[in-house]
């Protein structure tokens, strides 16, 4: 026969404290709040490097040439690092509140389901393609390889928004 203990305060009448291998198990959820601590640092790490890229942008519309389209590419550059910043963002918030516990978020941020998550990546990584597409076709590239980046970002960008709407 199983040895019980008294209930704690906190629980009803008549409950027993949960064995020890439960409350380990239990624990356990606390690992994902390695992961999530990792994609903030490195979230915060990506923002500091789209910095960077600011400065560069800066640099370039300041020069004394003008404007060029190198201020351009940086422009775009540094949108598409702010963007990454943004999915590593969502991933870190989203799985410290799916294993480890509530925040208090805007709803933007906020992520209630695992496919909430993805969905929200996903969506943030076809904005990433987008903006990867324009750095592409500021820089005048051959006109071959602008089409073989135009079809592979409508492939995958069409495969993520198609995974998206399927997930829903």
């Amino acid at each position: 026969m199983a040895h019980e203990t008294s209930a704690p305060a906190d629980q009803p009448p008549g409950m027993t404290r949960p064995p020890a291998l439960r409350r380990v198990l239990e624990s356990t959820r606390y690992l994902a709040a390695i992961g999530s601590v990792i994609a903030l640092v490195v979230c915060a790490a990506t923002f500091a490097w789209a910095g960077g890229k600011a400065v560069q942008f800066f640099a370039a519309v300041t020069s004394r040439t003008g404007p060029g389209e190198d201020a351009l590419v940086y422009l775009f550059e540094s949108i598409d690092t702010i963007l990454a910043g943004v999915v590593l963002l969502q991933v870190g918030l989203g799985l410290w509140e799916l294993c480890v516990g509530d925040l208090a978020l805007p709803e933007s941020l906020a992520t209630h389901t695992f496919d909430e998550l993805e969905a929200k990546v996903a969506g943030t990584l076809v904005l990433v393609l987008v903006v990867r597409f324009l750095e592409e076709l500021v820089q005048d590239p051959a006109p071959q390889q602008l089409l073989a980046t135009g079809i592979a970002v409508t492939l995958v960008g069409g495969l993520l928004v198609l995974f998206m709407r399927w997930r829903r």
